[in-house]
């Protein structure tokens, strides 16, 4: 036991300091996967055939296909045509891509799950498409969409571990650095586990309470 708090001691403030790391690459993803999400959903229902397909196709690509190889693709494969990001950077517009494609399905579902007749009654009032989108329909998706979509952002906190791959100093590479320095894995890991648990078991209660809330209406 106290082998385990002198080690404690030593190596929980570095491996600390890579949630610092994971929360702004969560942040900055989130951010990113917001605005591709809404644009996404906006061309999937959008009436014009061409921008339903490439939504599909964007959609149904980054789902086929794994993070970890989309990300070497964004990392190591763009320098082929002379781009070279740094780790950071890249494993936001990984995350950003890939959670855009989710998101946009949880958007989709919220604003189809709105009644017809809400936006029928807004069109009838004279206010235009976007509008009615805006003052009608959105605010009636957001209450259906806030559960799954804080579901969604403990799901993107989680997948930052992936950055771990290109050297991000984030809670995962930390904690395998830490680990290779002292020969004590298990030690070094449930640490990471304790601040992956710390950051998302919040969001988790706060996700199913909105769910209970929601079934109580």
């Amino acid at each position: 036991m106290n082998d385990y708090l002198q080690l404690l001691q030593t190596y929980f403030p570095y491996v600390a300091k890579g949630a610092t790391i994971t929360l702004q690459l969560t942040i900055v993803a989130l951010l990113g996967s917001v605005a591709l999400g809404l644009l996404t959903t906006f061309a999937k229902l959008a009436n014009l055939r061409l921008l339903r397909v490439v939504a599909t196709i964007y959609i149904e690509l980054i789902r086929a296909t794994p993070a970890l190889l989309q990300l070497f693709i964004i990392y190591f494969g763009l320098t082929s045509f002379g781009l070279r990001l740094d780790p950071f950077t890249a494993a936001s517009i990984t995350l950003s891509l890939v959670g855009g494609a989710y998101a946009a399905e949880i958007f989709r579902a919220g604003i189809e799950a709105v009644d017809t007749g809400q936006f029928e009654a807004a069109r009838s009032l004279g206010m235009s498409t976007p509008l009615a989108m805006r003052r009608i329909i959105l605010p009636q998706a957001a209450v259906i969409i806030l559960p799954p979509f804080t579901n969604f952002v403990i799901s993107m906190i989680k997948d930052t571990s992936l950055a771990l791959t290109i050297s991000v100093p984030e809670i995962m590479y930390r904690s395998y650095d830490a680990s290779s320095q002292s020969y004590r894995s298990m030690a070094i890991y449930s640490m990471a586990a304790i601040l992956y648990l710390a950051i998302c078991l919040p969001l988790s209660a706060f996700a199913k309470a909105l769910e209970k809330r929601k079934a109580s209406r």
